[in-house]
């Protein structure tokens, strides 16, 4: 392998991925708003789904809302069709990770999930997909082929969808009005504590 057409590949993708994402932020709209709205003002549990790498990217994003102080959890789509569907009230709200929109296992779950109460919100590359028809609320992640790999791999797309969840986040705890503070007592084991203490204006940095 050449290391400088290695390099330059390498670097090409980066920077399309980077140019992805920033298109992403010109094309929030009030869909974004309201997914934030929606799970902010969620008196019920905020369920996350998704498959392959749409799943991994719910993954990340229900640990993040979980620091952030909701009550987020992830329901594998496969699974949730032998019965932990059931756990699905009215008063909850599933998010749903998808990019094509049409995978069988998260719309059957998303169909079970509508039935029994929940408001959905999909995220996805197709608005007129069957996951888009079974949503209350759409937001269009659609980030173009130039950044996923060869194309086809979803590249550009999860970092997108990651990015939007991290965008949620950072929203979703200040409508919430969780101190950073607490991060001191929820996070004892990582490096997020030692960050919060160090932070400007901090009790524990004006004491250095």
């Amino acid at each position: 392998m050449d290391s400088e057409r290695a390099l330059e590949e390498a670097r090409d993708l980066i920077l399309a991925e980077s140019r992805a994402i920033g298109q992403m932020a010109q094309r929030l709209g009030e869909p974004f708003v309201e997914t934030v709205r929606t799970v902010t003002s969620c008196d019920g549990r905020v369920f996350l789904t998704g498959a392959g790498t749409s799943g991994t990217a719910a993954r990340r994003l229900e640990h993040l809302l979980c620091s952030c102080g909701i009550a987020a959890f992830f329901m594998d789509p496969a699974n949730a069709l032998h019965g932990p569907s059931a756990v699905v009230s009215p008063g909850d709200v599933l998010l749903v990770l998808s990019k094509g929109g049409s995978s069988a296992d998260v719309n059957d779950f998303v169909a079970v999930a509508r039935g029994r109460g929940a408001r959905i919100i999909g995220w996805t590359w197709h608005p007129e997909s069957r996951l888009a028809a079974l949503s209350d609320v759409v937001v269009n992640l659609r980030s173009g082929e130039g950044a996923e790999g060869e194309g086809v791999l979803p590249f550009g797309s999860s970092l997108v969808m990651s990015a939007v969840g991290d965008a949620l986040c950072l929203l979703a705890r200040r409508a919430r009005g969780i101190d950073l503070k607490e991060l001191e007592v929820t996070h004892p084991a990582g490096a997020t504590a030692e960050l919060v203490r160090d932070r400007p204006g901090s009790e524990a940095s004006q004491k250095r």
